[in-house]
């Protein structure tokens, strides 16, 4: 009997060496699985931050970074509010636009960029007129856009008569480029409301802040 007892202590210290070393295996597999996660996720995030650092970085100088997070800091205290208005103007014309269910075409955009072209001395080209003013085609013409959709909301409201036709053509006709009669009283026609439009685009907008539920947070 005390033989018998002995062995099953015997099998019970092997039984419990033999769990220590399943759990020391485990341990270290899962170590391991750990190990391979860690290695991807730094591989992950290096690989991310070179494909993307201009979404975190504005420069590096001379190996020290300056993170956009700066840069938006300084953009923001320089320009911010000016910045916060024009984007607050540009929602209330767009809710207009939608509004009054105004249409501008891409040749409508066009035929603007034309006119302003032909305005260029010595052959500059428009792209580059805009480069030394900091700007693109593009941005040219988001901006056209915007102004077309706003002329075709006021100039419902915005006429011109025949005398008003008549002193412009007394006072300007040898400045206009049209030459006969008939083309010189449409061009005439076309400055003029350009004009009168000009004039109602700032009380225009002025209304629409006035009306407008706006919640300025940015200090």
């Amino acid at each position: 009997m005390p033989a018998k007892k002995q062995k099953t202590i015997t099998e019970q210290v092997e039984n419990n060496e033999a769990t220590s070393f399943d759990d020391c295996c485990c341990r270290k597999d899962i170590l391991k699985v750990h190990l391979r996660i860690l290695i991807i996720v730094i591989l992950a995030g290096a690989i991310a931050g070179y494909f993307f650092r201009d979404k975190f970085l504005a420069a590096i100088v001379n190996g020290k970074p300056i993170f956009r997070y700066q840069l938006n800091k300084n953009l923001t205290a320089s320009f911010g509010k000016e910045t916060l208005e024009n984007l607050i103007v540009e929602r209330l014309i767009k809710e207009e636009v939608k509004k009054n269910q105004v249409v501008v075409t891409d040749g409508d955009i066009d035929k603007e960029v034309e006119k302003i072209s032909r305005t260029l001395s010595g052959g500059m080209k428009i792209e580059d007129a805009l480069k030394a003013q900091g700007m693109t085609l593009d941005n040219l013409k988001t901006q056209l856009r915007l102004r077309l959709q706003v002329n075709k909301i006021l100039e419902k409201e915005t006429t011109v008569s025949g005398e008003e036709i008549d002193k412009f053509l007394k006072d300007n006709g040898k400045s206009l480029t049209a030459t006969g009669e008939a083309e010189k009283r449409v061009e005439a026609t076309t400055i003029l409301k350009e004009q009168k439009l000009s004039a109602k685009i700032q009380t225009w907008i002025s209304d629409l802040l006035a009306k407008a539920k706006i919640s300025r947070y940015l200090k």
